[in-house]
């Protein structure tokens, strides 16, 4: 062999240690990029995630706050409604009068009930401590003991939740009077 093919030679090996260095440094680089991509490819997926916590979270907030106002403004304008019953109840010898004053009442209840509200009777049901306040108690031949014989204030619901509790007159036994 001559030199120059011996030259040749070393000239072939250092081109090949240097491309098989540089094979392995793009095969390294290659499997840097791909885990960067992988852990990119995870923190996006993890961002959408929270992402979409966040808007369900603050979806069932902004609903709740809603709930609130709605419950709070029903709840202010109840006593007015309960006064417009009691006046249609004491009546008045001006008809014009008792007709304005029925027709407010009734226009009053058609925007409580289109805003969700649901006015609910209890003369004649059980007492239920939840949905009642009873403010007295009376003798009654007519009812059973624990029987509601009379609704002073009307109960209100919003939604299948109470709103307000109905106030009411519940028949006791006699021998509670004794």
């Amino acid at each position: 062999m001559s030199q120059t093919d011996l030259g040749e030679a070393e000239g072939v090996r250092s081109t090949r240690a240097e491309d098989d260095g540089e094979r392995q440094h793009r095969i390294d680089e290659n499997k840097r990029l791909r885990e960067a991509l992988v852990e990119a490819q995870d923190r996006n997926l993890r961002l959408l995630a929270d992402f979409d916590t966040f808007r369900r979270r603050t979806a069932g907030e902004r609903e709740s706050a809603q709930r609130s106002g709605k419950r709070d403004m029903l709840l202010t304008l109840l006593p007015v409604l309960d006064t417009l019953e009691r006046a249609l109840a004491t009546g008045s010898t001006d008809q014009h009068f008792y007709e304005g004053v029925a027709a407010t009442f009734r226009l009053f209840t058609n925007s409580l009930l289109e805003a969700g509200a649901e006015p609910f009777d209890s003369v004649g049901e059980s007492f239920d401590p939840m949905i009642h306040e009873a403010i007295e108690t009376v003798q009654s031949d007519n009812s059973p003991p624990g029987t509601i014989t009379r609704q002073v204030l009307r109960g209100w619901r919003l939604g299948g939740e109470l709103l307000r509790p109905a106030r009411v007159i519940v028949a006791a036994g006699t021998d509670d009077f004794q």
